[in-house]
Order: C-alpha cells, then sequence, then structure tokens
C-alpha cells in the first residue's frame, strides 16, 4: 500500500515481535507500525491468515497485543516480510500505539 494512500499515521520501529498462527509463533521485527497495522519481517504466513501478534513497543509494561490479519507479502534487501492488518486491538493497546507514532514519526 502506498504511503500516500494511509490513513494512519506510521513510524519506523525496529522492536522484536511475535506471529502466532495455526502453526505456532514465528518469531521476527516489527519494521513499522501505525493503529491500523504493522509491517513484520521475518517468516511469511499466508495472506488472509488471521494471527495474534505480540511487539515489544518501548513503553508498554507487557508489551502489545493484538489480533490481525496478513494482508500481503513483501521482500526487500533486508529479507522477506508482511503486511499485518490489526482487526482487534485494547483500547489501551491504540493508546500506546498513538503515543509511539507521535514520538517517533518523521
Amino acid at each position: 500500500m502506498a504511503a500516500k494512500t494511509r490513513r494512519s499515521p506510521r513510524a519506523a520501529c525496529g522492536v522484536p515481535a511475535v506471529a502466532e498462527g495455526p502453526r505456532g509463533p514465528v518469531r521476527g521485527v516489527c519494521r513499522s507500525i501505525s493503529q491500523a497495522g504493522m509491517f513484520f519481517a521475518g517468516a511469511q504466513l499466508p495472506v488472509g491468515q488471521s494471527i495474534e501478534v505480540a511487539v515489544e513497543l518501548p513503553g508498554a509494561r507487557e508489551g502489545l497485543r493484538a489480533v490481525g490479519v496478513i494482508s500481503y507479502h513483501h521482500t526487500s534487501a533486508e529479507g522477506p516480510g508482511m503486511g499485518i492488518k490489526f482487526t482487534r486491538l485494547s483500547p489501551d493497546g491504540l493508546a500506546l500505539i498513538g503515543q509511539f507514532v507521535e514520538a517517533h514519526a518523521g
């Protein structure tokens, strides 16, 4: 998705993340995050698959937890990854991401 079509501000991240699908956990790195979703650098799970994600965002005592769906795959020079659209995120999670993006965007 092109940056100019995004509705939610996004910030670069670079923190550990885990995506858990039907076959168990996949460890990777959250490269960017917004209140709508995130980019997960690591093994790719099937597009359309529902997953649970955990991200070790700074400022979160227990880390951020959310449910999402894989929306696309992307491979760069750094390796494979996938876009995750959040489908369930707590109000605390929304606030945490909002604070992180505000502090790190741009």
